[in-house]
């Protein structure tokens, strides 16, 4: 079984990816987000999550994903956040 983080999980794309992995055999996702309150759908489904903010240090992200076999990443910086915040998630 190929544990999955899946960042940027609370998205709607985040979200089915989750609940399709978690209803398989294959795979072990855990869903990776930045809030805590996102956290409700994640636990009501059974799946594994960290909050993670991808604006944190390299190492803190690092971290959340020891033990990880692969990533997807469905992660975008949101409308209306500004060119920085855009460059900071999208780019970086």
């Amino acid at each position: 079984m190929k544990n999955v983080l899946i960042i940027g999980a609370n998205g709607q794309v985040g979200r089915i990816i989750a609940t399709k992995m978690q209803a398989s055999d294959d795979f072990n996702p855990t869903a990776a987000f930045r809030k805590e309150k996102q956290k409700t759908f994640f636990e009501q489904h059974d799946i594994n999550y960290k909050i993670v903010d991808l604006e944190e240090e390299v190492d803190v992200i690092a971290t959340a994903m020891e033990g990880i076999d692969a990533i997807v990443f469905t992660a975008g910086s949101g409308a209306g956040t500004g060119l920085d915040k855009t460059l900071a998630v999208d780019l970086d």
